[in-house]
């Protein structure tokens, strides 16, 4: 059987995803959006850092307004350049289109990753190892490798595969939580 290079992997994964009609997506999200509620990874955690959803990413940001509420601090990414910094949102009103049309905040009081307890972790396609496999650009990776919290990916089911293509800079994951639950890295 031909390996997948992370190229190949990622438009197969990314076609499967844009396919799902609006309705399987949705539900989806609701239940991954239930499964972050009732796994307790947010119990302990005050810093939280999530993200909008892209290109058929599941939508985690019903959640977003609940974090707040709560007293914990919502982080999200806002990309500038080839980097991306970690931004505090006090209000999901201050969200708009940035890089690449991702919703982001339009002020950022940066955070340091190192402070973020929770990271919740978009991903092209993930492995029980905990190999995430991104967009390509490494954003992700830059800023996992120095985050001390969980870090939880959050996908659909059939994003999770038995083993995809994972090099020495790929910045693992300690969880995988789809809409069928939460599992811990082998």
């Amino acid at each position: 059987m031909k390996v997948l290079s992370k190229k190949e992997l990622r438009n197969i994964v990314r076609s499967i995803r844009r396919s799902l009609s609006a309705e399987h997506h949705q539900a989806l999200s609701k239940e991954i959006l239930e499964n972050i509620k009732t796994s307790g990874i947010l119990d302990n955690a005050n810093l939280i850092l999530a993200f909008c959803p892209f290109d058929g990413e599941p939508d985690i940001s019903p959640i977003f307004n609940e974090i707040i509420k709560a007293g914990k601090g919502l982080v999200l990414p806002k990309v500038l350049g080839d980097s991306m910094k970690l931004c505090r949102v006090r209000s999901t009103e201050g969200l708009s289109p940035g890089s690449f049309c991702i919703l982001e905040p339009a002020e950022c009081e940066e955070i340091d990753p190192a402070e973020v307890e929770l990271a919740l972790v978009p991903g092209v396609a993930f492995d029980r190892r905990g190999c995430r496999l991104g967009m390509g650009k490494g954003y992700y990776d830059r800023i996992l490798g120095k985050v001390r919290g969980l870090k939880v990916g959050v996908a659909f089911s059939f994003q999770v595969l038995e083993e995809i293509p994972c090099d020495h800079w790929d910045q693992r994951v300690d969880a995988i939580l789809t809409e069928e639950g939460i599992f811990y890295r082998r």
